[in-house]
């Protein structure tokens, strides 16, 4: 009686188990994901199915995954990304945004390229924070994002194909970003377009400057010096060469603050250093909502401000966070018609 008893249990057992697997595949189907497409493989010595018209292998940072040669239903967990597939010629069908201000949710530098489609983009989330349920609804078929999602990667990789980008490896270069997602989504020659038209606007500002046509990205050759800073609580952000204004700056052979000129990011100093933020020319990124103007309110009424020789000379311009802060071409041309609207003496 005991062995029926022990016999009976290991089916019981083996059958809720298959139960449970079938489940699992039903809901990984409902979700929209083709199981055949979700095949990431960590180890090279791991069984793949050979890449074809329908699927590419692609290396990313969690190893290699086949996807879609072209997607439907793409979902892009950074407003950066979004911002590139839009330019690409690509629109997802959800996308996570930056943190809401007054309104605002990151968007209205692509806002454009969004006007000229009737499909509503659903927002999935906010700064790396996403709604796993809203994923799921939107049955995307490719899902993208970067290095923030790397502890949910086996959950969304459940749901789609996953390919996660690391901005930290890759010191946040947005031509490299570029790039890759191109290759990522097939669209290789259509991202060498976008950055070949960057480039001549490029060689068109530095004519305009007198700075003539460069030879290489290497090209800090302007006495203009170019301060970029963001007011803060009891202080001022410098930005650095590392981020996409840095980048564009370069690219335009523009000189920086001894200060600014340095690798990274940003770094914070208090009121007593605003001598650090003179230059020819300075640039006050702000989000424009209450708080922010309060905290430019509040640098401009410091009274080393008013000492500086850019504010002398009426060369201080407020321009938009939202187009000066991110990683993608979009804001880099956001940031171009700034430097063309303000540098360039029309008179």
């Amino acid at each position: 009686m005991g062995d029926r008893t022990l016999v009976s249990g290991k089916v019981t057992q083996i059958l809720w188990q298959l139960m449970l697997a079938v489940l699992a595949f039903i809901l990984v189907t409902a979700c929209g994901a083709d199981p055949s497409r979700v095949s990431t493989v960590h180890s090279p010595d791991a069984t793949q199915t050979a890449p074809s018209d329908t699927v590419r292998l692609v290396k990313h940072m969690m190893g290699e995954t086949q996807v879609p040669a072209n997607p439907q239903r793409l979902i892009t967990l950074d407003p950066n990304l979004l911002a590139t597939t839009l330019a690409l010629g690509i629109q997802p069908v959800g996308s996570s945004a930056s943190v809401e201000i007054d309104g605002r949710t990151g968007l209205g530098p692509i806002q454009p390229y969004l006007d000229n489609y009737a499909q509503e983009l659903t927002i999935l989330g906010y700064e790396g924070v996403i709604n796993l349920e809203k994923v799921l609804l939107v049955k995307p078929d490719l899902i993208l994002g970067n290095h923030h999602y790397e502890a949910i990667y086996e959950q969304l990789s459940r749901i789609a194909p996953t390919i996660l980008y690391d901005y930290r490896e890759n010191n946040f270069r947005w031509k490299d970003l570029t790039r890759f997602f191109a290759k990522v989504l097939g669209k290789s020659q259509e991202a060498e377009k976008l950055l070949n038209d960057y480039h001549q606007r490029i060689q068109e500002l530095r004519r305009k400057l007198g700075l003539g046509v460069a030879s290489s990205e290497e090209n800090h050759v302007s006495d203009i010096q170019v301060s970029v800073i963001i007011p803060d609580f009891n202080g001022v952000r410098l930005m650095h060469r590392d981020i996409l204004s840095g980048s564009v700056l370069k690219d335009v052979g523009l000189s920086r603050p001894p200060e600014q000129d340095r690798d990274g990011s940003q770094s914070f100093v208090s009121f007593e250093f605003i001598p650090q933020t003179d230059g020819d020319v300075i640039f006050v990124v702000s989000n424009r909502d209450k708080d922010s103007l309060d905290l430019v309110d509040q640098l401009q009424n410091h009274p080393l401000w008013s000492q500086l020789e850019a504010v002398k000379q009426d060369k201080v311009y407020l321009v938009d966070a939202e187009n000066w802060s991110g990683t993608d071409i979009v804001r880099a041309n956001l940031i171009l018609d700034d430097l063309f609207e303000y540098l360039l003496d029309e008179e």
